[in-house]
């Protein structure tokens, strides 16, 4: 079962690159080419028959949420890009 392109990963999507965005400045092109490598290391190891059998039986998180339709991979990118930008606006103390 799919779940659409929005589900409840995409809060640690955007935290993660948030936090990026907080500490590594004004690299827009490298925070995409993270956010797209992740995709492929993700597509990857979802359909590859020996990392799929080890995420189905060891990784706590459901396997509708890491074996995703292409438009959640986009909108993960997408909501990537929003955290780094406001994290990007941040600057720490």
């Amino acid at each position: 079962m799919h779940h659409g392109a929005i589900d409840p990963l995409l809060i640690s999507h955007f935290m993660t690159f948030f936090f990026l965005g907080v500490f590594w400045k004004n690299k827009y092109q490298g925070a995409l080419f993270l956010g797209i490598l992740w995709e492929i290391v993700e597509y990857i190891m979802a359909n590859n028959e020996f990392t799929r059998k080890i995420l189905l039986n060891y990784w706590i998180i459901p396997e509708q949420y890491w074996n995703e339709t292409i438009d959640n991979k986009f909108m993960d990118l997408f909501v990537n890009m929003i955290g780094y930008h406001i994290g990007n606006l941040i600057y720490p103390i």
